[in-house]
């Protein structure tokens, strides 16, 4: 039988955590692939973010060859703070300059599935399919238009949009023992620009009390018995990408038999348009019920604290999904290639990886709470991953479990603007229109990133706005090198940042290519630069309370990072590099590799193992070591 990959990417595993949990017996699933494969860590290609290394898996490429360059790139050419007003751009194929696995598969005639992949969108496969799923991805529409809400009324609620009252105009098709009753079911938030109502009537259709609810949409009445779900109800909705007709289901959870209190449930509203190729796939998707909208009726497994409740709630709605969709699509298109995507567990560090820890003053307390909020999300993976085996896999196929990069604790924010700005480098100006401080390139000499952690010369016929001559340019950079190692923490006299390099002397990180700064940095853990708030990392427009913290100061909140440090680096139990797993016919059993292996090394393995050509880019070498 032809050999079949299944690659499942987890966005944000920690090699030294999931080998603690695999030896801890709670990860049975992730346990029995390490027992009869090989296990490995890897180094990410720096900046060891998302998008740099999902194209690096799917590549084999380093950064400075396929240029995803973090969240942000900037293209030569083009006014050095333009990058930064296109927050993803770095993961659409056609700013791509690598050729990616499913391509190669592609051209031998082999059909790939990507779903939910970071990397690639929009896809020029023919045989294969690509579904986005819930990664929000430039160029495309969202999957869901609305989240999913529960819906309580009463005829005795104070606020008139959860009051039960009399139907005072019911649609004369329907029929009822009693009085119709009327409740409005709001449709709001997600990408909705304006709350959207249903009329919705209770009736008493058998004679023994109020027993189903009736929704008059469209040309269409959709009647629901009390337990049972609606069928698809289709509306248009106005969003912020345009009038979009959206899909969703009401289930009738619980009505009083004299009509006092309703319980609904709503499910998520579902475009059809944007989000699959081929584009008719969606609306398949959808028809075909593989997308899960049951609510917990009990619990969340493996609870998560307070507000992470519903964030892992949608988690695990969504791993239900994603094996029904690639469970149909084996059936139906007969894929051999399959690359997935899940990122419950980047959230999961991004907000308890420091208390884990025990860092940043938490308590004992948050401590243990982290280390159950880990546990557990790495249990969620586990769970997926041995449902994909049991209705995606075969002898035949080859499984690989990969991430992105690791994560370690942070706790220290970083200014890097005000250094510049100190050391006369970088200028801004008061705009009083947008109460914020606006670079002035007029007086700028060097222009900073932080997603990723680049600095560019302000140069003069190489920039629209440059400013510097070709003969200070070395001098530029120079004094960009100085001022960031001149960055030091107040509390410990430490120097923030591990490494300043020139691009060209960036090689052997994978890096300097056209896309990459003039100057290139690596932060120190526990210092980072983001602090939760997204206008932080646009260095062009600056609010006011940026200038006015310290250079180096206490973060609002723990958090964990990856992009701003090299992939070599470790805290305790974390490390940015990321996890290898790798099982299946040609893959040698129960081997973990003594030596790190490099991300850019599984693209021309698993193209080895499928009877393939390596991608045409491809940079990495085979990993012998790992086959039989």
């Amino acid at each position: 039988m032809p050999r079949e990959l299944l690659l499942i990417g987890i966005d944000g595993a920690v090699p030294t955590l999931l080998e603690k949990f695999h030896k801890e017996g709670i990860i049975p699933n992730i346990s029995n692939l390490i027992d009869n494969g090989v296990f490995a860590e890897a180094y990410p290609c720096p900046p060891c973010d998302t998008p740099t290394n999902w194209s690096t898996i799917a590549t084999g490429a380093t950064t400075a060859t396929h240029g995803a360059t973090s969240f942000y790139v900037h293209l030569p050419g083009e006014p050095l703070d333009l990058g930064l007003k296109h927050r993803g751009r770095s993961q659409l194929s056609h700013l791509c300059k690598a050729e990616y696995f499913w391509d190669v598969a592609e051209r031998c005639g082999v059909a790939s599935l990507v779903i939910n992949y970071p990397v690639g969108w929009p896809s020029s496969m023919n045989r294969g399919a690509m579904v986005l799923y819930s990664w929000p991805m430039p160029e495309s529409l969202p999957r869901a238009l609305a989240p999913p809400m529960r819906h309580f009324f009463s005829s005795k609620a104070k606020d008139p949009q959860h009051r039960i009252t009399t139907a005072k105009a019911c649609p004369p098709t329907l029929t009822s023992h009693r009085p119709p009753l009327e409740i409005t079911i709001s449709i709001k938030e997600g990408s909705l620009i304006e709350s959207s109502d249903v009329k919705a009537f209770l009736l008493d259709q058998k004679g023994v009390g109020y027993d189903s609810l009736a929704l008059p949409v469209g040309d269409k009445v959709y009647v629901i018995e009390e337990g049972s779900w609606s069928e698809w109800i289709r509306k248009v909705f106005r969003t912020r990408y345009g009038e979009l007709e959206g899909l969703f289901r009401v289930k009738l959870v619980k009505v009083a038999r004299d009509g006092s209190e309703v319980e609904l449930y709503r499910s998520e509203v579902l475009n059809t348009k944007g989000w699959t190729q081929p584009e008719h796939l969606a609306q398949e998707l959808i028809a075909k019920s593989l997308i899960h909208i049951e609510p917990h009726e009990e619990e969340v497994p493996y609870i998560i604290f307070g507000r992470e409740a519903a964030y892992v709630e949608d988690f695990i709605r969504e791993a239900k999904s994603l094996v029904k969709i690639i469970s149909y699509m084996k059936r139906r298109m007969r894929w051999r290639v399959c690359f997935l995507h899940y990122h419950i567990l980047d959230g999961i560090n991004h907000r308890f990886a420091a208390a884990y820890e025990g860092v940043a003053g938490s308590t004992s307390e948050d401590k243990e709470r982290a280390h159950e909020a880990m546990r557990r999300a790495y249990q969620i993976i586990d769970e997926l991953v041995g449902e994909l085996i049991k209705h995606c896999a075969s002898e035949d196929t080859i499984i690989v479990l990969v991430s992105d990069h690791g994560a370690v604790p942070a706790w220290k924010v970083v200014n890097i603007v005000s250094a510049f700005v100190r050391e006369g480098l970088l200028s801004y100006r008061w705009d009083n229109s947008m109460k914020k401080y606006v670079v002035d390139w007029k007086h700028t000499l060097a222009f900073p990133y932080y997603e990723p952690p680049y600095v560019w010369v302000n140069l003069k016929g190489r920039e629209p706005h440059g400013i510097v001559e070709p003969k200070d340019y070395e001098e530029v950079r120079d004094r960009i090198i100085e001022t960031l190692y001149d960055i030091r923490d107040p509390e410990t006299k430490q120097r923030v940042v591990q490494l300043a390099i020139r691009r060209e002397d960036a090689a052997l990180l994978g890096l300097g290519g056209e896309r990459d700064g003039d100057v290139i940095y690596f932060l120190r853990p526990p210092y980072e630069i983001f602090d939760g708030r997204l206008d932080q990392l646009d260095t062009s427009v600056v609010p006011p309370d940026i200038f006015a913290s310290s250079e180096v100061h206490r973060a609002e909140r723990a958090f964990c990072a990856h992009v701003y440090y090299l992939p070599t680096v470790s805290s305790r139990e974390f490390t940015v590099k990321s996890v290898l797993i790798m099982r299946g016919p040609g893959i040698r059993k129960g081997v973990k590799l003594k030596k790190t292996i490099n991300l850019i090394d599984i693209a021309p393995t698993l193209a080895h193992l499928m009877g393939m050509p390596p991608p045409r880019n491809s940079e990495g070498r085979m990993i012998y070591e790992a086959l039989r």
